[in-house]
């Protein structure tokens, strides 16, 4: 705090707004690091941080998240965002940015890439959005990706059962003329 308050430069807000964030003092932190915004110069960071103030203000999350991908549209920005709509279960939205981050193939160096956004969660996110809207073949087609990716994770293994399931049942009813 001193060191923000003695010098409250772009680097001393981010560090104390990323502090108060690690603390749930969400309202500072989101007050600390608008500060932040106003200074910075990196956009990768800045993404990060209007990630961390969407958590702060839930009620203005979709805003800050969207602000977040057209400062720097990283897979990160991409499926934070995604998960909004699904957590709100907007399954479309949520396809359609899942979809999006995972053509970003190419993982930063820089320290905001975090790991959850490289390993199976837009697939798994897709997979569960298309069970919601009955595309079966979709469900299976990611819930396999996002199996394959996480081999020990049980929740995601009993999801893709479960399409399968979905899918030859399907077949079984319509005869095999069944889109989905």
């Amino acid at each position: 705090i001193m060191a923000a308050k003695e010098n409250p430069d772009a680097r001393n807000l981010y560090y104390l707004g990323r502090e108060y964030f690690y603390r749930q003092q969400w309202v500072e932190c989101a007050s600390t690091l608008k500060q932040y915004l106003e200074k910075s110069q990196f956009p990768a960071e800045k993404s990060y941080a209007m990630r961390m103030i969407a958590k702060c203000e839930p009620n203005q999350a979709e805003e800050w998240l969207m602000k977040s991908i057209e400062a720097y549209p990283s897979r990160e920005s991409l499926l934070a965002l995604a998960n909004h709509y699904y957590m709100s279960q907007q399954w479309k939205e949520c396809i359609l940015l899942c979809n999006e981050a995972l053509l970003v193939t190419k993982k930063p160096t820089e320290f905001m890439s975090e790991g959850w956004a490289w390993g199976h969660m837009a697939d798994d996110l897709i997979a569960v959005c298309s069970w919601q809207l009955g595309d079966f073949k979709t469900a299976y087609k990611h819930g396999k990706k996002a199996a394959e990716m996480s081999p020990n994770d049980e929740r995601i293994q009993k999801n893709l059962v479960f399409y399968k399931e979905k899918i030859d049942a399907n077949v079984r009813r319509t005869g095999g003329r069944g889109k989905k």
